[in-house]
């Protein structure tokens, strides 16, 4: 089973649409985080909206599609309720981190610009101060929104986007992202047990992960990638899962 190291890595964790809205795992990550040695490892959390506003949405006669990972949305009250479900996302998830006395940041990307759209690409700037909050062992949750320059309003971009705008700003830290799968095993398996490692060619789509094209988003464009559990993320002696290969 991979091992990367730990000292001085960050690990990008990806809440897909599907552990963002589960509470009990999100409970039980905020337990792991408390009964760990004090950040460690080194983590910041970032999610999308859910699959609790898709719900909502049907319940209003909307039903629309998710393109790259974002709900197609236009209408002014659609906007408004995609940005308030991922604000009380994040909301939510750090709620409970605090809970369990786990030191935790709830930030919008649009808080002091970090998450910045241009051109149709996400980026992330002026992130000291996330840094900041890193090194003082606190869990920042970022949440993928920005402002869109051309319509004036709160956008959700892609998680996934965002998490890579966001490993490229943290690159001193040598970023790694986190997906967790659906399963009780750390990492993907095969006959022989936990596998090592899988190239993105060899990534299955009707596996254990949630959302593999996020996988092939966020590894396909230069961020290193373990698959695994809660119960990997904080083994001993570090994380631990199936390592993604370009």
């Amino acid at each position: 089973m991979a091992r990367p190291a730990v000292k001085e890595t960050l690990y990008l964790v990806y809440l897909d649409r599907y552990h963002s809205g589960d509470e009990i795992f999100i409970n039980n990550l905020a337990q792991q985080m408390h009964q760990a040695p004090a950040g460690d490892p080194l983590c910041l959390l970032v999610h999308g909206s859910g699959e609790k506003v898709e719900r909502t949405l049907e319940s209003q006669g909307f039903f629309p599609e998710r393109t790259g990972g974002v709900l197609d949305v236009t209408e002014p009250e659609q906007v408004r309720l995609v940005e308030r479900a991922v604000r009380e996302t994040n909301q939510k998830v750090v709620a409970m981190l605090t809970d369990e006395v786990v030191p935790a940041v709830g930030i919008q990307g649009v808080d002091r610009n970090l998450l910045q759209l241009k051109d149709g690409a996400v980026t992330a700037r002026k992130a000291g101060w996330v840094e900041a909050l890193l090194k003082q062992r606190v869990v920042p949750v970022v949440s993928a929104l920005v402002r869109h320059p051309e319509e004036g309003r709160v956008r959700e971009v892609a998680a996934a986007d965002a998490l890579v705008a966001l490993a490229q700003s943290f690159d001193a830290l040598a970023p790694r992202a986190v997906f967790f799968t659906t399963g009780t095993q750390p990492g993907l398996a095969d006959a022989t047990g936990i596998r090592d490692a899988v190239s993105l060619d060899a990534l299955p789509d009707d596996g254990p992960l949630p959302e593999p094209n996020a996988v092939r988003q966020i590894v396909g464009n230069g961020v290193p990638g373990l698959i695994t559990t809660l119960e990997g993320l904080f083994a001993d002696p570090g994380p631990a899962g199936t390592q993604v290969q370009p």
